[in-house]
């Protein structure tokens, strides 16, 4: 990692793609993979290839949840909010870069990882001129560009907070405000000239060119002064990007500002040669610059207007316009990329949630079998524990009885020996024990009496009812039993109360009925509403309704006649 962080503070993309690739084959690990994946899919954004750069994303997603590190799921949302700062999406910027946070709460190592989700959510601000929201997020990242001790970062922090102070200026106009921007301004530059090979060269020249740009619109120093100080930090930035085709966009820049003091001393001649000189600069550097070159070909042509030269004017004005559409016509190709982008995005997010839909049905349906399955657990226990107490008392109980029968049998040897000893007593006792004999069994033929009575009246009762005074009440309650009972059990009591039911309903059917077909037949004829049935099957009511039209189709039936009555025929 410490190899890529230098090649791309010197801007060597490519030599890091190279390294990139071949680290990606030799590992396995899914942490490193989310690491290496983000980091390729970063360079690409840069590029603008920002289809190649969502599918690497994808992947360092994929290997970021496999890994279950909190760490690594950051970086792959760094470079998802990266992608989306490119695409300009704030919203999703901000929304990314949160969770990226979020996963770094309890992390005091990945500094570097904190201070880009930090900034990205400043840049995303910044867009909705958020100023408490901007202040925030860049002095966060401030912080870790300075514990982490990266010159670099802490450069372009500064560098970010004199931008939001010069756009805060220039809304209000307070002089305080261009002070502050201008003191973050000379940090950055303090930074430069102290540590100038930890800068990457972009960063080195934005530093530069921004301060020349200051003595350029907002210094009140003499023109002279202004110049000379402009000078001194355009020749620094333009050593820099000698032999560097990656940032000719900044020799725009440069001979902008240069060509902007020569305005200011109404030297037309000199503003128009440094025009062209950085307009030659872009024209010859690979890539594309149709803004920039349309930017200076109006320019070119204000100054030709200003020398009464209208037939330069009009050839440079031609020439903005063809620029402006080549400019437009680019921007339509990045249009299309950053939408395939979106919909590639959609379609991923999609895919996740129907994903996160199962896995929660997944969830669910096993906390219900593990319910279940402690449900029967508890059941088994307590049959054990029922079982157990009903053994043991079943043991007690007899031996309750043995004791008894042997309190007996002691009873009935003493009552030999007073046999013998009382037979008066004996012959009264015997007396009394015949009249309650006696008593008993007139007890117990009076309550074979009345058993017989109530059995009687039962018969009498279930007489009348096969008489058929009361078959609706049989009807409704063997019906009530069927809804308590599986459907084969529904079958089987609505072939008995109803032999014919089911041949009659193939008869009637037009097409073959299915058994699925018969049980919304059976629960129709039990007059069961649409909502009772869905609960029954267990699906939506409005699937009752369809099932009930097909039921229509399948025996024949017009919209206007009712299914319910056709089952009762």
């Amino acid at each position: 990692m410490d190899k890529l962080d230098n090649l791309q503070l010197h801007n060597q993309q490519k030599e890091a793609i190279k390294i990139l690739d071949a680290s990606i084959k030799s590992t396995t690990s899914p942490a490193d993979l989310a690491y290496l994946y983000a980091y390729q899919s970063s360079i690409y954004t840069s590029m603008d290839s920002l289809l190649l750069s969502k599918r690497l994303i994808d992947l360092s997603l994929e290997n970021a949840e496999k890994s279950k590190k909190k760490t690594s799921l950051a970086v792959a949302y760094r470079a998802k909010a990266f992608l989306n700062n490119a695409l300009n999406l704030p919203d999703a910027v901000v929304k990314d870069a949160l969770y990226g946070l979020k996963q770094l709460e309890d992390n005091e190592d990945d500094l570097s990882t904190k201070y880009h989700l930090n900034y990205l959510l400043y840049g995303a601000y910044s867009k909705w001129d958020n100023s408490e929201k901007m202040k925030h997020y860049i002095h966060q990242a401030r912080y870790c560009a300075i514990k982490a001790n990266n010159i670099n970062l802490q450069t372009n922090v500064n560098n970010g907070i004199s931008s939001m102070y010069l756009t805060r200026y220039k809304k209000s106009k307070e002089r305080n405000l261009l002070d502050s921007s201008y003191h973050y301004l000379n940090k950055s530059f303090a930074l430069l000239e102290k540590q100038p090979d930890k800068l990457s060269v972009n960063t080195y020249v934005i530093t530069c060119i921004n301060l020349a740009n200051y003595y350029l619109d907002h210094s009140v120093e003499s023109l002279e002064y202004r110049e000379q100080k402009a000078f001194e930090y355009l020749k620094l930035a333009e050593q820099k990007l000698d032999n560097n085709e990656i940032f000719a966009d900044k020799w725009g820049n440069i001979f902008g500002i240069k060509s902007g003091f020569a305005k200011q001393k109404e030297d037309w001649g000199l503003a128009k040669q440094y025009l062209l000189q950085g307009l030659n600069r872009l024209m010859s550097a690979s890539g594309n610059h149709f803004r920039l070159e349309y930017a200076i070909n109006r320019d070119l042509a204000d100054i030709a207007l200003k020398k009464q030269d209208y037939k330069s004017a009009l050839t440079y004005q031609q020439r903005a316009e063809d620029l402006l559409k080549k400019s437009f016509n680019e921007q339509q190709l990045f249009n299309a990329q950053k939408l395939e982008v979106q919909y590639e995005t959609e379609k991923k997010d999609r895919e996740l949630e129907l994903l996160t839909e199962r896995e929660n049905f997944r969830k669910r349906q096993n906390y219900l079998y593990g319910g279940i399955a402690i449900a029967l657990l508890f059941g088994l226990l307590f049959m054990f524990v029922s079982y157990h107490f009903r053994l043991r008392y079943s043991i007690e109980r007899e031996k309750k009885l043995a004791q008894e029968k042997e309190d007996q049998a002691q009873q009935a040897t003493m009552q030999l020996k007073l046999e013998k000893e009382e037979q008066a007593r004996l012959k009264a006792e015997q007396e009394l024990l015949d009249l309650r004999r006696q008593q008993l069994e007139k007890e117990a033929l009076t309550n074979s009496l009345i058993i017989d009575r109530k059995n009687d009246t039962l018969k009498q009762i279930q007489d009348k009812i096969n008489n058929g005074e009361a078959n609706h009440i049989q009807k409704l309650i063997k019906e009530e039993m069927l809804l308590q009972t599986d459907y084969e059990d529904i079958k089987m009591q609505i072939q008995e109360l109803h032999p014919d039911f089911f041949s009659r309903l193939n008869e009637k059917a037009i097409q073959k009925l299915t058994p699925l077909d018969l049980k919304y037949c059976t629960y129709l004829y039990l007059k069961m509403s649409t909502k009772q049935i869905a609960q029954a099957l267990h699906v939506e009511p409005q699937s009752v309704r369809m099932f009930k039209y097909r039921l229509k189709q399948k025996f024949g039936l017009g919209k206007e006649d009712d299914l319910g009555d056709f089952l009762e025929r």
